[in-house]
């Protein structure tokens, strides 16, 4: 039987809500998905993909589904418009895709829309589709959740607003910020940074190609540099010997309004007449250093933080005193280049000169301490440090530190000696 014209109109109709409805249940289905920051926003796009198509461009392979920018190096090229209705109360008008390469700071992949209203009302409104949405912190200008990658899962962190996660930590962030001056609009981005590798890449983005991963480097090691046999041969000053076989310590340094830092843990080895030390700033970052008499530095690396290069002194010129007698100095001129180098590197150029002081009992530093310190006025450039050269040991502990920008006065709370 043939229906008449009329009652297929009604028929379509009546069931226009409910197709209307449907898609309205995928589009917040997608966007909560989005919200958790992995590959859970590809796999909804893809099962969604009828309802989206109509509202955004995309691309399909194998189970994931996208949103299709040109190019998502080019600042230019990296958004395309989004024309859906309001989802869960959100009016998204935008989609953007980037990646930002900064060096010691870490790689920078971004993903999200922009979408209507200030920053306040968007998160009023995204707070429902979140899983957790405690981990929601409003800051000074944004609403951030912060996760930590430690070994394969992700652990929730206090947001550290300007802190980069560097090269040797991995952060997922969920964050809510303003789209341009007007105050109108919002960018609501998710985001993976710091140390982020292929397989990283594979399991969070999948709509990004294994071509465009990036390049995985071979770390290098303060072991795997050597100092220079030149640089080597000027260090042959006996004032400047190790006395002892390992030396630890811990400091506390005091800022000028009376606050402290964290504690610091130093360990310095003697090996070969020189110093291998090692600086403990926290959990996450440390410094490995070869130094003489812990003043003047051979080479270096940061861990945790900076690019895994190792900073090698390349070439010293030195004048070093025969014995302590006040108005003596001591000067190193070192040039230091990384390693491996990097086309763009330039050498860094730095002068240390101190002038010896007087002599003082060297319990004052340390109430175990024995024998004699002679006081050291150090001067690096901006960088100026009042030292003291325990003359039992043959290593010199920084007592103050000043430059433009700071000053702290360290006191040794703990210090053990090995023989």
């Amino acid at each position: 039987m043939k229906l008449p014209a009329s009652a297929l109109v009604l028929a379509c109709a009546l069931l226009a809500p409910s197709f209307a409805h449907a898609d309205d249940a995928a589009l917040t289905d997608t966007l909560k998905a989005f919200a958790r920051c992995d590959a859970s926003f590809f796999s909804s796009l893809n099962t969604h993909r009828d309802a989206w198509q109509a509202y955004a461009p995309l691309k399909q392979e194998k189970n994931y589904t996208w949103i299709a920018v040109k190019d998502r190096t080019n600042r230019n090229a990296n958004a395309v418009p989004v024309s859906a209705p309001p989802i869960a109360g959100l009016k998204l008008l935008a989609y953007n895709d980037e990646v930002a390469d900064l060096g010691p700071l870490g790689l920078y992949y971004y993903w999200g829309f922009i979408a209507q209203g200030n920053i306040d009302e968007v998160a009023q409104r995204l707070a429902p589709l979140l899983d957790q949405p405690n981990f929601l912190f409003k800051g000074e200008h944004e609403y951030t959740r912060s996760e930590l990658k430690v070994g394969n899962s992700w652990r929730s962190i206090k947001p550290q607003p300007g802190k980069a996660p560097g090269t040797r930590n991995v952060e997922r962030v969920l964050i809510i910020e303003p789209e341009g001056k007007q105050g109108t609009q919002s960018r609501i981005s998710c985001s993976v940074q710091g140390g982020v590798n292929a397989a990283l890449l594979a399991m969070l983005r999948p709509d990004i190609a294994p071509v465009d991963y990036p390049r995985t480097q071979v770390e290098t090691s303060l072991g795997d540099v050597e100092v220079p046999a030149a640089v080597l041969q000027r260090l042959d000053s006996p004032l400047l010997q190790p006395k002892f076989k390992t030396l630890s310590y811990t400091y506390l340094s005091k800022k000028g309004d009376g606050s402290e830092d964290s504690p610091t843990s130093v360990t310095l080895k003697a090996e070969g007449g020189l110093l291998v030390k090692n600086e403990v700033y926290g959990p996450v970052f440390n410094v490995d250093r070869l130094m003489q008499a812990d003043l003047i530095q051979l080479k270096s690396k940061m861990n945790g933080v900076g690019d895994g290069r190792v900073l090698q002194t390349r070439t010293a010129e030195l004048k070093l005193p025969t014995s302590w007698t006040p108005g003596q100095t001591l000067t190193a001129h070192l040039s230091m280049v990384n390693v491996p180098a990097k086309p763009t590197d330039k050498p860094h150029d730095t002068t240390l000169t101190c002038k010896v002081g007087e002599r003082f009992p060297a319990r004052q530093v340390f109430a175990t301490l024995t024998g004699d310190a002679i006081r050291l006025a150090c001067d690096q450039g901006d960088y100026k440090t009042s030292r003291a050269f325990i003359e039992d040991l043959g290593v010199a502990l920084t007592l103050e530190s000043t430059s433009s920008e700071f000053h702290y006065v360290n006191e040794i709370t703990a210090l053990d000696v090995v023989r």
